[in-house]
């Protein structure tokens, strides 16, 4: 702050400090503004996602690390949940009819997963994986094994 003697006032403190704090102010709001416009092209990307072609080859490795590792299931997705289109809450509520209200990746996954996934034995779980402040936060899909006798 550079104030010459002649302009020097308690007031042009006030103003200076009030300068600097809507200064900063409008510098969060447009870095807020970025990171809302960078999760919209990341949201977009996501809905507009197709299966790769060598999905079942990855999902096939990805559950052979879990069973070396003795688990017996293997997360195959994450993404927020304020993507679906009621942001979770069938999940929440152990809604059966969840998979109905899926659309864009969400859904071709899922119909990946009844075409290909169900079949060969396996099933699928879905839950909020984090509750930042109290809100569902990241949705994770779940392939999962289980013998008959274990249900």
């Amino acid at each position: 702050m550079t104030l010459p003697a002649d302009k020097f006032s308690a007031q042009s403190i006030w103003d200076y400090v009030d300068g600097k704090k809507r200064a900063a102010e409008a510098a969060e709001r447009a870095e807020a503004a970025a990171r809302r416009a960078e999760q919209e092209k990341l949201r977009e990307a996501f809905e507009a996602r197709e299966i790769a072609p060598d999905a079942l080859d990855r999902i096939a490795t990805l559950v052979r690390r879990a069973v070396d590792a003795g688990e017996k299931e293997a997360l195959v997705m994450r993404f927020p949940s304020e993507w679906l289109p009621d942001q979770g809450r069938s999940i929440t509520s152990h809604d059966p009819a969840w998979r109905e209200r899926l659309s864009g990746f969400p859904k071709r996954a899922y119909d990946f997963y009844e075409r290909e996934l169900a079949p060969r034995g396996f099933q699928i779980k879905v839950q909020i994986l984090d509750w930042p402040g109290g809100i569902p936060g990241d949705v994770g899909w779940f392939i999962t094994w289980k013998r008959p006798e274990e249900d």
